[in-house]
């Protein structure tokens, strides 16, 4: 499972030991933000990571910019990389 942020991920490892699921044995999760809370956790939290703070300034400049009036060109972002810790595992081909 993908989490759109390290707090759903967090909550979503809470609820697999509810339940009883081992992680990363029977499901493999992932977060996105990569914040201090991935390191906390046990098992430790695979992460998408990439510079929050960095985007949103660069977000910032942005939205600045339309403000002023002036023309913003679309431009591609830096592609956030995979921090594989312990909360993933290797894909195990389909049972038949």
């Amino acid at each position: 499972i993908v989490y759109d942020n390290d707090i759903m991920a967090v909550a979503g490892l809470g609820v697999a030991a509810e339940m009883g699921v081992r992680v990363p044995d029977e499901l493999s999760l992932l977060a996105w933000d990569d914040s201090q809370l991935c390191r906390l956790t046990h098992p430790t939290l695979s992460a998408m990571s990439h510079d929050v703070h960095g985007f949103g300034a660069e977000v910032a400049r942005e939205l600045f910019a339309v403000i002023a009036g002036r023309e913003v060109t679309p431009h591609p972002v830096r592609t956030p990389s995979l921090t594989p810790r312990a909360s993933t595992a290797t894909p195990r081909p389909p049972r038949t």
